[in-house]
């Protein structure tokens, strides 16, 4: 188990999957004891002087994969499953790290923006949503997904060969949502996906 106090230790939340910080909280031995046990983000509120669940006034609760602490042991940070579009910040931003004190920061938008895409869809998914595209996709079954990603890929083939490199553009992403619905209503990651390229590319 942890070596625990009574003071409090900073917990910095971390969406699992698209690793977007989303907030810092604080957390004493009951908080962690309590998110441990029922699976959900708790804290301790400095302000309350109590404990309290992410989300239970807002609904916007978070489900923890995963403890880690530092290498002093003396902070927290919880990996959590928080889909695309909630809030974490009471402001109603995504996430309460949005005031930029220096500098402009290094991006990873392709690696972010595809596990964000993969979310969405995987919502749509689970919690299907009337008129949506993707929804009615995963409605129709596995055929129809499968035979939507054809289509996109021959259209991607006949943009590659007579059309502009615009054209090309806007196929191609056509075929990576296509192939993010697919992979998502077989259940492959693209984590997945990426580790068995490294794994091929360390057989060279």
């Amino acid at each position: 188990m942890w070596r625990l106090n009574e003071m409090l230790r900073p917990v910095v939340v971390q969406e699992a999957f698209t690793k977007e910080v989303l907030m810092l909280a604080y957390a004493d031995e009951e908080a962690l004891r309590l998110t441990v046990q029922t699976g959900f983000a708790h804290f301790y509120s400095r302000s309350k002087q109590r404990i309290w669940k992410k989300g239970e006034e807002s609904g916007n609760i978070m489900r923890v994969l995963q403890i880690v602490e530092d290498c002093d042991r003396d902070a927290l940070l919880y990996l959590v499953e928080f889909p695309e579009g909630r809030p974490a910040c009471h402001t109603g931003r995504r996430s309460c790290f949005f005031n930029v004190v220096h500098g402009e920061g290094v991006k990873d938008e392709v690696d972010r923006f595809l596990q964000k895409l993969y979310r969405v869809v995987e919502d749509r998914k689970n919690n299907p949503k009337e008129g949506s595209y993707t929804a009615s996709l995963f409605r129709a079954g596995l055929d129809q997904i499968l035979k939507k990603f054809g289509e996109e890929s021959i259209e991607v083939i006949l943009a590659a060969k007579h059309q502009t490199k615009e054209r090309l553009i806007s196929e191609l992403s056509d075929l990576i949502y296509h192939l993010t619905v697919l992979m998502c209503a077989q259940d492959v990651s693209w984590k997945e996906v990426a580790d068995e390229l490294k794994r091929r590319s360390r057989k060279r």
